[in-house]
Formats: structure tokens, C-alpha cells, sequence
């Protein structure tokens, strides 16, 4: 029996490593078996295209980023709540095949009491329970104090590999870790031994399943194939 399950992916798949920019190409030929949809935090995709990717998708794991609406414009105020539900209507169609709601708060939103219960509140509000991934973009939420709050809530923290740090933690079955780069963002190319250490770090919180997502534009895909196969020796 497998020690935990492993998803590997991108943020997205319209790169220059996509050899015709297409979804068939990354689920037949990337080696991956997992994705994380970035564009549906910039604008709502239109039905016909989650229509399309719940057809030519399903093989593989998604992660749906947020509109940034609700992270970024309304920092996950209850006024927001309407908008969450036209945006989880509009992927119905793919809900059996999205393994979280991505959440990603910027860099000044803090870890303050009514920060907290905005955090709260969405999370009871969504009933996504684990499928429901925070990221946070600053430091002040870099604590075991939060992972023992996403745990209580039943949510998934998420982890990051970025210039602003290395921080690695579990509050639900899941690892979710998002593979931003080291010296600058979206711009870095790990090396093997970086990606094993990484790899270890995760397999030591016992995790059920893994989900890795590369967001280092030039790289990703190498890094991401190599990342799934470390992780495969160590299952």
C-alpha cells in the first residue's frame, strides 16, 4: 500500500513549454496529473470554456483559484459571500474533479482579530471543508498558532516555497505546496537536490495526499517532472 497519494501540477498551462498551448497537450504529454487554474482569479472563465475543461480534463486533479474579487478587492469581507456562490456555480460542472477552492490572500492582509474572523466566517460560510486552500503572503500567519486554527476550521493551509521563505505545514489530510521560486518570483529553476529536500520536509508531516504546483513560468514543467518522480520513489 502507497503511504500517500502524489498530484503534481502546474499553475496553468498556457506556456512556452506547451508545444500547441493547449489542455490536451498538458493531459496527454506533460507527465503530470494534476493543474491549478490561475486564470479564474483575473476574470470568470466563460461556461463554455469549464464546460470544455471538465470535458478534456478529467483525468487529471484541479485546484481553482479564487476571483480575486473576494481576496483581493473584498479580503474575504461577508459582503462578499453572493459572489462566491456565482463563481462555484459556473465550475459545477467540474466539481467532481476540483480538489480545492485556492483561496490566495495578498501580502497585507494580516493576522489580525478581524482578519481572523473574516477567515472564520468564509470557511463555515463555503462548507468546502478541506478543499477549501488559504494561501497567506504574510509572514504573521507563518505559525503553528494558524495551523492549529485551519485545523480547527477543516481547512487546508497551503505551503510555499518563495523568496519570502520556505514554510512547509498540514492542518488537513493534505500537503498543498506551491513552488513559487527562490531569489525572485515565478522566475527560478530548482535543482534536484533542492526538490528531494523539499520532498522530504513534506513526507515527514505524514500526509495522506501530496499536491505540488509549480508557478516558476520557464521551469515548471521540468521541475514539476522531476519533483513527481522524487516523490514517487519516496511513496
Amino acid at each position: 500500500m502507497l503511504k500517500f497519494e502524489v498530484y503534481v501540477g502546474t499553475s496553468g498551462w498556457l506556456y512556452d513549454w506547451n508545444v500547441d498551448g493547449s489542455l490536451n497537450w498538458y493531459v496527454n504529454e506533460s507527465g503530470l496529473n494534476a493543474v491549478e487554474l490561475n486564470a479564474s482569479f483575473y476574470r470568470f472563465p466563460f461556461p463554455s470554456q469549464v464546460a470544455s475543461w471538465a470535458k478534456r480534463g478529467g483525468r487529471i486533479k484541479w485546484a481553482i483559484k479564487v476571483t480575486r474579487l473576494i481576496t483581493h478587492v473584498k479580503r474575504l469581507k461577508k459582503d462578499s459571500l453572493p459572489t462566491w456562490s456565482k463563481f462555484r456555480r459556473l465550475f459545477s460542472s467540474m466539481d467532481h474533479i476540483i480538489d480545492f477552492y485556492l483561496f490566495q490572500l495578498p501580502p497585507n492582509f494580516k493576522k489580525t482579530c478581524e482578519n481572523i474572523e473574516r477567515l472564520k466566517i468564509y470557511a463555515e460560510e463555503t462548507n468546502l471543508g478541506p478543499r477549501f486552500a488559504v494561501e497567506f503572503r504574510d509572514d504573521s500567519w507563518f505559525n503553528n498558532e494558524v495551523v492549529k486554527l485551519c485545523e480547527e476550521l477543516g481547512i487546508t493551509i497551503v505551503s510555499m516555497d518563495s523568496p519570502i521563505g520556505t514554510w512547509i505545514a498540514r492542518s488537513s489530510d493534505a500537503i498543498y505546496l506551491r513552488m513559487h521560486g527562490r531569489d525572485v518570483w515565478y522566475a527560478y529553476d530548482y535543482d534536484e537536490l533542492e526538490l528531494e529536500e523539499v520532498a522530504t520536509k513534506l513526507v515527514s508531516l505524514k500526509p495522506r495526499r501530496v499536491y505540488v504546483f509549480f508557478n516558476n513560468d520557464h521551469w515548471m514543467l521540468d521541475n514539476a517532472r522531476t519533483m513527481f518522480n522524487i516523490l514517487r520513489r519516496l511513496q
